[in-house]
């Protein structure tokens, strides 16, 4: 009998585990469902550990913490006590809106906003008040950054800066009424929801203290030097808030902005003004994007940058080039065939048979993706792409056409490295957003792998750059390209054109007239003494056949 109980004791046991799992698979799947009904289309990811190892400087703020990843930083704590002057500052636009609406109007998208975070434990209290503070350091800065020193009237007149140096300076009764109002709504919390009693209970760190009259009070040394630090601090600044890491969902800063704004406000303004701002930042990088093409939805500022280097070109199919080298190809089969010119025995597997030019399915090419100097000596042209004035265009827009590769400037310096470390690691966590510059960075880290190559590119000009020297160049591809994940067969903008690229370096002819250019027509004396000779040649074929025409048919 002992077998029998200990085979139900067993039995037992499985149909707990299975009653176990059972219960934890409907939570599972219940929690799923929710989470889909209540997704936002913004997403703001950590940057997964693999990518982060590599280089954790890219990815992390140095003077300002933007959204819950970073948040409380011991080092970031300077910058926070200026968001408590940008509040200030806000508070002061609108008399008919206090601390209160604000608070209530982010409240109604705190579960919004937490599903666009990965994982997240701040409390409410704290959560909320992060939200109020980062939306209002970059509503200000949005708005003051695109039209500093400018005289321009929008929704406020000129810019909310502008209007806060305004505010100031008009009849001191209309900020007096507006401190009464505000002070009239602190005296009536208890007509609000609990919740919101102890979310009004907040108050500014110790550093930065709303006085009676609506002023800030400074009680530390370090931020009253915060105007003296210059320039680095704002740049910096900047660089922060276009990290992956360091972002808050762009609908926090736009309910911010209406409320601000009151009756006239125009939020179709205010994107425009962030827009413009991110081409203020990327002012160095050519950009595509038309005004009706913008989007309409932003999710976040580093999405937004994204959006801007997308390329604008539809992927490149190349048929002019196939035009132009069959006849060419053509002539070489029959070379090999009737007269054996060049070696027929040369490996098979490394020609590019003309039919597989006319599809380019998946699979059947394979790619490999070579250097700018091998492509050189191939005769393929590498130079700048020139484009007109008003012409649009974007930095990812790489053109190849008749033996000739043309890529945009791209210029380089400092910040260069960890803006497009953060949107490739964008590219990696979010697939929606497709991989434009994943593959654009991979293909010119190959194109750009050796000193040779990267002198090639900043002696045409395709690459200007302020670091230490060329050599630093294809180090700097390198670095970006570490742990990326990338399929050069996959699918890309790029696929259609690294196909072109092998087809010519593959062509036997191609190779043949740029070793003749390279090493005979490079020196224009050899040139010159050449086309004599193919001078005296013609005249000496015509001279034969002016004899043999004689002999055959002797004049009368």
């Amino acid at each position: 009998m002992a077998p029998v109980v200990g085979t139900r004791a067993h039995r037992v046991d499985i149909d707990k585990m299975a009653f176990s799992i059972t219960n934890k698979l409907n939570s599972y799947w219940l929690l799923l469902e929710t989470a889909d009904k209540e997704s936002s289309p913004c997403q703001i990811y950590r940057v997964p550990q693999h990518i982060r190892g590599v280089d954790n400087v890219a990815y992390d703020p140095i003077v300002l913490s933007i959204g819950p990843y970073h948040h409380g930083a011991q080092q970031l704590q300077d910058m926070e006590k200026v968001k408590w002057e940008y509040l200030n500052h806000i508070l002061k636009l609108n008399c008919e809106i206090g601390l209160h609406d604000y608070l209530k109007a982010i409240a109604k998208l705190e579960k919004m906003t937490r599903n666009c975070y990965s994982d997240i434990a701040m409390e409410r209290k704290s959560f909320l008040q992060m939200l109020l503070l980062d939306g209002c350091f970059i509503l200000i800065n949005i708005d003051g950054n695109i039209n500093r020193g400018s005289n321009d009237s929008d929704v406020f007149g000129g810019t909310i800066t502008q209007e806060m140096d305004r505010a100031r300076v008009e009849g001191t009764s209309a900020q007096v009424e507006c401190e009464a109002t505000r002070k009239r709504e602190h005296g009536c919390a208890h007509n609000i929801p609990p919740l919101e009693v102890e979310i009004s209970e907040v108050k500014p760190n110790k550093a930065v203290l709303i006085n009676d009259s609506g002023k800030l009070e400074k009680h530390d040394q370090k931020y009253e030097d915060y105007n003296k630090t210059g320039d680095w601090y704002s740049v910096t600044a900047w660089h922060d808030i276009f990290l992956l890491e360091n972002q808050i969902p762009f609908f926090i800063v736009e309910n911010i902005y209406q409320l601000a704004a009151g009756e006239k406000g125009n939020l179709a303004s205010f994107a425009d003004k962030a827009l413009k701002c991110v081409e203020d930042v990327l002012c160095h990088y050519p950009k595509a994007i038309q005004e009706p093409d913008r989007p309409k939805r932003i999710h976040h500022l580093l999405h937004l940058c994204h959006t801007y280097l997308r390329p604008s070109q539809k992927p490149y199919c190349g048929h002019e080039f196939q035009k132009k080298y069959r006849f060419f190809h053509g002539l070489m089969d029959i070379g090999h065939r009737y007269f054996r010119i060049g070696q027929k025995e040369e490996n098979m597997q490394n020609r590019l048979p003309m039919h597989q030019l006319d599809c380019f399915k998946a699979g059947e090419l394979p790619v490999r993706w070579r250097n700018a100097v091998q492509y050189h000596e191939a005769g393929v042209t590498i130079k700048k792409r020139q484009y007109g004035k008003y012409e649009m265009h974007s930095l990812l827009d790489i053109k190849f056409s008749n033996g000739v590769v043309e890529i945009p400037c791209f210029p380089m310096d400092e910040n260069t490295e960890p803006l497009f470390k953060n949107l490739i690691a964008f590219e990696q966590i979010d697939p929606r957003i497709g991989n434009d510059i994943t593959a654009y960075v991979v293909f010119m880290s190959q194109l750009v792998s050796t000193p040779a190559d990267a002198s090639l590119f900043t002696k045409n000009g395709i690459i200007v750059h302020m670091l230490d020297s060329d050599d630093e160049v294809p180090a700097l591809f390198t670095r970006l390209n570490k742990q990326v994940s990338f399929t050069s067969d996959g699918h890309h903008y790029l696929k259609s054109l690294c196909h072109l690229l092998e087809a010519h370096y593959q062509s036997r002819l191609n190779r043949w007239i740029a070793w003749l250019w390279f090493n005979h027509f490079s020196n224009p004396w050899l040139a010159l003494a050449a086309f004599a000779a193919v001078i005296v040649l013609l005249c000496t074929v015509i001279q034969t056949i002016y004899t043999v025409l004689a002999y055959v048919k002797p004049s009368s």
